[in-house]
């Protein structure tokens, strides 16, 4: 008689448990409040444990009263929470983001893609439909977001060069998992004399290394990711636009664009390099922070 006694208590508590999703989301808030907003705390919640963790739709979550939340998902729960309190990107956490709607892998070899490159890629769409095209070259691949979303609405082929393996093989994985076919080869852009194997082609698109060291607060998450995707030298902070125009005057074809991603610190400087690699038609576009984030170079 104990023993089912104490085993009906048992299946008690564990309902309690798995019921409880309010006081665990109370917790969750209470643990990041140190260093999240609530508004942030939210979107957190909502977009990943609601949706990824949780695997249901946020419509469903809220017209819902009760749950049954599984011991598995609580130990997920807790470890995305210590996993946060370390300052670390919750993308990493997963493994993947989104992309334009796709979903994406990233490691520790990857910049994990922001909102304002979905931007860059509508602005490479809204040229594209009124081009003749055969090929668009990526530069500077990383995780292929660019060149798969781009894939996805085009039907010219998409080439995307990076300069590491590592890199290759997560753009690779993503392309197969999003169901298109990009080429893709092992280039240094940086590298003048590797210019030469990479192909004719009607568009470039480039999110390069653009920040400066000095732009980044000492405790931002973004150390986490690979400082070779994001950060330039102050004594040479173009370089990789340099050597992207160098391209271009190779192997961009006339009537061609290239689109860039760009940091709206460097917009002069970046202005005077293209004019002086014999560009005229340029256009700034401004991102939606109000800031100048893009620019097209038209041969």
């Amino acid at each position: 008689m104990c023993f089912h006694s104490s085993k009906i208590i048992h299946f008690i508590i564990y309902d309690i448990i798995m019921l409880n999703l309010k006081s665990i989301k109370q917790k969750f808030y209470q643990d990041l409040k140190s260093i999240f907003s609530n508004q942030e705390i939210s979107s957190i919640w909502n977009q990943w444990v609601v949706k990824e963790i949780l695997a249901m739709s946020l419509v469903e979550y809220f017209s819902r009263e009760k749950f049954r939340l599984k011991t598995t998902d609580l130990a997920k729960i807790n470890s995305l929470t210590s996993h946060l309190l370390q300052n670390k990107p919750i993308q990493y956490f997963f493994g993947y983001t989104y992309f334009k709607g796709l979903k994406i892998g990233i490691n520790s070899h990857v910049l994990i893609p922001r909102p304002e490159t979905e931007e860059l890629v509508d602005l490479v769409l809204l040229h594209a439909k009124k081009m003749n095209l055969d090929r668009i070259v990526d530069v500077g691949v990383g995780s292929g977001c660019i060149a798969i979303a781009l894939k996805k609405e085009i039907k010219a082929q998409v080439l995307g060069i990076d300069c590491c393996d590592n890199v290759l093989s997560v753009a690779s994985q993503n392309a197969m998992q999003n169901s298109v076919n990009i080429d893709l080869m092992l280039i240094n852009v940086l590298e003048k004399e590797e210019h030469n194997v990479v192909p004719m082609m009607d568009i470039i698109v480039s999110n390069p290394p653009y920040v400066l060291a000095s732009e980044v607060p000492k405790d931002s998450n973004i150390i986490h990711e690979p400082s070779i995707a994001i950060f330039v030298d102050k004594k040479n902070p173009l370089i990789f636009y340099r050597s992207i125009l160098k391209l271009a005057n190779k192997k961009l074809n006339v009537g061609g664009k290239i689109f860039f991603e760009i940091n709206p610190n460097l917009v002069q400087e970046l202005l005077i390099l293209i004019e002086s690699l014999g560009y005229s038609d340029i256009e700034i576009h401004r991102d939606f922070y109000d800031k100048k984030r893009f620019i097209v170079v038209s041969s």
